[in-house]
C-alpha cells in the first residue's frame, strides 16, 4: 500500500505537468518562434509560476526527473523542421561546474552548453554540436515547455541523495535535535519556496509521534493588488518515494486559503474568500490562478 502511494504521488506530478504543458507548443528554438506566440503573456506568467510552485513542493531533482520524462515523451510531437541552421536560436551555456547531469539538460557531445535539438532521432545536442555531427534535414527542435528553466537542475551525486535537497532542523524541548527533509513543505518554506510576495508567519510542530510529526505553516503571498493568507498543515513521511534513497518528507494535508483583493483605485481591501483545501494541486489552482488573475 505505501508503495501505490508514493507511485500515485510521482504519477500525479507528471498529471500535473500534462495538464500545464498541454497547449505549449514549445518551439522558442526556432527564429520564427521566438516568443512563443502560442502562449499568451498572462499564460507565460502562470505556467512559469505552476513550474516554480511544482519545483518547491518536490524539490528541484524529483521535478527536474519528471518534467525530462515527460518532454521526452512530446519530443514525438514536434514534426516542424528546422530547415536552415540560420533559423537557430543561439543557446547560452549553463553556470560552470555542471559535473553531474544526470537529467540530460547538457548537450551529450560537447557537455558544456545546454541542449536544443535532436539528431539522429533519440540525441540532444546544442546548435554547435548539431551543426557539426549531423546535417539539417535529420535534425529537429527539442520541445521545450516555456518555463523550462525552471525545472533545469544538474542532479544530485549519488552519494549526496540520502541528504536529499533540503532539510528542516527541529530542537525539541529535551534537548532532542532531528532532521526532517522538507518534502511538499518546501512550497511554504521561506528558504526554497517560491511564491511571489511569500512572507512566513509562523510554524509549529505538533504531534506525539517525532518520527511522523505534524507541521503547521501560517503564510501570506501578495502579488500586486492581490493577497493569500495561507494555513496549511503537513505529516512527515520517512518512508522514500520510489527511485529515491532519502524520506519523502513532509506530505500535504489540508489547508485554508483566505484569498483577497483590492479593487483598482481603492485603499482598503475586499473581503476575503476563504476555501478549504485537502489536495495539494487544487489548493495550488486556487492560490495561483488569485494571484495571476487568470485561468491556467
Amino acid at each position: 500500500m505505501i508503495t501505490q502511494t508514493k507511485q500515485t504521488a510521482r504519477a500525479r506530478l507528471r498529471t500535473e505537468m500534462e495538464r500545464l504543458f498541454a497547449d505549449d507548443a514549445g518551439m522558442g528554438v526556432l527564429v520564427k518562434y521566438n516568443g512563443r506566440p502560442d502562449l499568451s503573456d498572462q499564460a507565460k506568467e502562470t505556467q512559469t509560476a505552476w513550474s516554480r510552485a511544482l519545483v518547491s513542493a518536490h524539490g528541484h531533482d524529483r521535478a527536474a526527473s519528471v518534467y525530462t520524462q515527460y518532454a521526452g515523451s512530446r519530443q514525438t510531437t514536434v514534426t516542424e523542421p528546422i530547415g536552415s541552421w540560420n533559423n537557430l536560436v543561439l543557446n547560452t551555456k549553463p553556470l560552470g561546474g555542471w559535473t553531474r547531469d544526470i537529467h540530460g539538460f547538457l548537450c551529450c557531445i560537447c557537455g558544456d552548453a545546454f541542449t536544443s535539438v535532436v539528431i539522429d532521432g533519440c540525441d540532444d545536442v546544442c546548435n554547435r554540436c548539431a551543426r557539426e555531427n549531423s546535417t539539417v534535414e535529420d535534425a529537429r527542435p527539442q520541445w521545450h515547455a516555456y518555463s523550462r528553466g525552471a525545472f533545469v537542475f544538474p542532479g544530485l551525486l549519488r552519494e549526496e541523495m540520502p541528504r536529499g535537497e533540503t532539510a528542516i532542523g527541529i530542537r525539541y524541548a529535551d534537548g532532542e535535535t532531528r532532521e526532517y527533509f522538507t518534502g511538499e513543505a518546501g512550497l511554504l518554506a521561506k528558504e526554497t519556496t517560491r511564491l511571489p510576495g511569500f512572507t512566513c508567519i509562523s510554524g509549529q510542530t505538533h504531534g506525539e509521534s517525532r518520527d511522523t510529526i505534524n507541521l503547521t505553516i501560517e503564510a501570506r503571498a501578495e502579488r500586486q493588488r492581490r493577497s493569500v493568507d495561507i494555513l496549511a498543515t503537513f505529516t512527515y513521511d520517512p518512508q522514500p518515494e520510489v527511485h529515491e534513497p532519502h524520506p519523502y518528507g513532509f506530505r500535504f494535508v489540508s489547508a485554508r486559503l483566505a484569498t483577497r483583493y483590492r479593487p483598482l483605485g481603492q485603499l482598503e481591501l475586499a473581503d476575503p474568500t476563504v476555501t478549504e483545501h485537502t489536495d495539494l494541486y487544487r489548493m495550488l489552482d486556487v492560490l495561483i490562478t488569485h494571484l495571476y488573475g487568470g485561468q491556467k
